[in-house]
């Protein structure tokens, strides 16, 4: 092989992508600024990033290789990130360890020697001991094509809510929209919340939900998804029921009509699209500027100023206002989705961050569009 650089003769290879040839740390260091753009962070680099900011992660790969995703609840998470935090932060471990632990499968093991051998007994650490199990068998995410009917206790939980007939045939024969109803109804049962990424976070509603200011950002997701269970477990509400009102997008009529606080819903302004009916970008967009995996929808590209970017920098500028925004007390999606359709987005942001810089080329997007004659 030879050198990316240089083009000399080498065996040498970037170790993390091992695609990239160099004949020295100098060219590699030389070339840093192109490969890193190509050269994509493992896991374990990601979940380093997020311990040290003392976020929870949000990329869907690292939720599921370091076993947030098996959590049954927010709080489990944190007790997580409190032991992730432990490991990292005052044990000193680094990204490569953990990574080596995880990819030869002894996660787990190595957490309590490099506890045991600190002599760190947190309350995390005690919590861990409880909860090993869910760092258990944990791999490499592949995406989201995977088969639904392979998780083992997914049948046996949503089982009493189908139909005879549904019990009858396997989940991956059901209908696109029935499958994501019962896909949702087991993140239900389990007192779970859909990952920001998944399609559910935005057909059930949890996308219109505020960020707060507490520390998971979730308590209104967290009232949504106690709503939810109160209909699916005390109400026993089905699944043809629920999928009914899924089709007609009447979700949030159901919830009103069977839920003892479903009015809760309106003062908060709660909506729930509804299988394939039309959805305001704004969803979209509030999806991929809070989550590091999500691609960027093409109709976010056009109405929220993407397609007036001429730089990465340009485009990070503009993601990284819009997550401001989107934490500001004062901000409402509908309102932003009003300006973006009157072409007032720019006055809209300079309302709600009056001191944030704002170039208002950036903001310009095709709307009001004029009616056709």
């Amino acid at each position: 092989m030879e050198c990316s650089l240089c083009k000399k003769p080498t065996n040498r290879c970037c170790s993390r992508c091992q695609a990239k040839y160099y004949c020295s740390p100098l060219c590699q260091k030389k070339d840093y600024t192109n490969h890193v753009l190509d050269c994509p962070p493992r896991s374990a680099d990601t979940l380093v990033k997020n311990v040290l900011a003392n976020k929870i992660p949000t990329k869907i790969a690292v939720l599921y290789e370091y076993g947030f995703n098996n959590c049954m609840n927010p709080w489990d998470q944190r007790f997580l990130l409190g032991l992730y935090i432990g490991l990292i932060k005052f044990i000193g471990c680094s990204a490569s360890q953990i990574h080596s632990w995880w990819e030869n499968g002894e996660l787990p093991l190595n957490i309590k020697k490099a506890y045991d051998d600190a002599g760190q007994n947190s309350g995390y650490y005690q919590w861990f001991l409880k909860n090993e199990h869910l760092l258990q068998g944990l791999h490499k995410y592949e995406g989201e094509n995977f088969d639904i009917s392979s998780v083992d206790n997914l049948y046996v939980m949503v089982k009493p809510y189908l139909s005879e007939h549904d019990q009858s045939v396997s989940i991956k024969s059901l209908p696109e929209s029935k499958s994501r109803v019962v896909a949702f109804y087991w993140t239900m049962l389990r007192g779970s919340i859909p990952m920001i990424e998944e399609v559910n976070w935005i057909e059930f509603g949890f996308c219109s939900c505020k960020v707060d200011q507490d520390y998971l950002g979730q308590m209104e997701e967290l009232r949504l998804c106690a709503l939810y269970r109160e209909l699916i477990i005390q109400k026993g509400c089905k699944i043809d029921e629920f999928h009914d009102a899924y089709v007609s997008g009447s979700v949030v009529d159901l919830l009103k009509r069977k839920c003892d606080n479903g009015s809760w819903l309106s003062e908060n302004r709660i909506e729930v699209p509804g299988y394939r009916q039309q959805r305001m970008s704004v969803y979209d967009l509030k999806q991929y500027v809070l989550s590091e995996s999500v691609d960027l929808a093409r109709p976010v590209y056009v109405d929220y100023g993407f397609m007036n970017c001429r730089t990465k920098d340009e485009h990070r500028q503009l993601r990284n206002l819009y997550n401001k925004l989107i934490k500001t007390p004062q901000f409402d999606l509908r309102d932003l989705h009003e300006a973006c359709v009157t072409g007032k987005i720019f006055n809209y942001v300079s309302a709600i961050l009056p001191n944030e810089v704002v170039k208002r080329d950036l903001l310009r997007n095709v709307y009001p569009l004029k009616d056709l004659e």
